[in-house]
């Protein structure tokens, strides 16, 4: 039977300046959830991404994302008048960079969602953090029947300076963002925002804040660690369960640009298959290692020539993926 997934974001023009000082152009933002997510859904799933794109950009963006995968849908890309969002990455360590940004693109209303309403899953991946508007995202979740909603916090713990500059800010209507949703994922530090701990948290800060998130806002949970895996935290049959699932050990990481992204990718792709957290989140983790291992957007060579082989190797890949 047939699968739809909404993915709602937006594509980046990113310009990542590496530790050595190298400048390497790409396609970023929502380009790398839709990379995965195309790669790694069964055949007869969809993939529609729902979101603007600057006029600028838009050509780019259609072939870029033709060139992945004969099911990706595109008649949720909306065009508009203004520069797309650019944005530079520059490394300050392994795990650490600045980011500096143009305007975001305009959001997401509520009679354009309604473009995915009927979908299987909605992914939605808050780039800018100006990607959809929250009246839109609650909506949606009020719908009936409701598709499963996965959200990226991502760039909404955000705030934008006057040069551009991304920093961590007390994020508004956060308990509201969360309530639009079924599953949630945070990095460490975009959990120790929402928590009030800002720069200075623990890991028991931490569970502590994924137990109670899990128990009251959302069905499921993930705070990122960067190299250090993930935190998992759902309801099962009435309990709350939770598990520290370990990284993906890679020889060399080259970029960790994507990571988060493709986490949420992976996890949604095997999670629809088999309707298994733990297994999901491992298998994320996974994928989310093999991204680090290669600089810039996942290609479809790149994803048959390195990642594939190492989700085949260890059977990571399930049947007809």
């Amino acid at each position: 039977m047939q699968k739809r997934i909404g993915v709602i974001g937006t594509f980046i023009r990113d310009t990542i300046v590496t530790l050595d000082g190298r400048k390497v152009e790409s396609i970023g933002g929502l380009y790398h959830t839709m990379a995965y997510l195309s790669s790694l859904v069964e055949a007869d799933t969809f993939v529609q991404p729902l979101c603007h794109v600057g006029n600028d950009f838009y050509e780019t963006i259609h072939d870029a994302l033709k060139r992945l995968s004969a099911n990706v849908l595109f008649d949720g890309m909306y065009r508009v008048s203004q520069p797309n969002t650019q944005v530079t990455l520059t490394y300050r360590s392994r795990e650490m960079r600045d980011e500096v940004t143009s305007a975001p693109m305009p959001p997401i209303t509520t009679s354009e969602i309604a473009a995915v309403a009927e979908c299987d899953a909605v992914l939605v991946n808050l780039i800018s953090g100006n990607d959809v508007a929250l009246e839109a995202l609650t909506a949606l979740r009020k719908s009936r029947p409701s598709p499963l909603i996965y959200l990226d916090l991502h760039s909404l713990a955000l705030g934008i300076d006057a040069t551009g500059r991304r920093y961590y800010r007390t994020t508004p209507n956060w308990r509201e963002w969360l309530a639009a949703c079924h599953i949630l994922q945070v990095n460490e530090r975009e959990a120790a925002t929402l928590a009030g701990c800002q720069e200075q948290f623990t890991r028991g800060d931490l569970l502590n804040f994924g137990k109670y998130i899990a128990a009251e806002l959302v069905s499921a949970c993930h705070i990122t660690l960067g190299s250090n895996g993930s935190l998992l935290f759902y309801r099962h049959e009435g309990d709350m369960r939770y598990e520290h699932c370990p990284p993906y050990e890679v020889p060399q990481v080259i970029d960790i640009i994507g990571c988060g992204d493709a986490f949420g990718a992976a996890f949604l792709a095997h999670f629809l298959r088999m309707q298994d957290f733990s297994a999901a989140t491992h298998f994320a983790n996974k994928v989310a290692g093999l991204n680090c291992t290669f600089m810039g957007s996942l290609t479809p060579a790149i994803f048959q020539e390195t990642v594939k082989p190492q989700l085949e190797r260890q059977n990571y890949l399930v049947q007809n993926y």
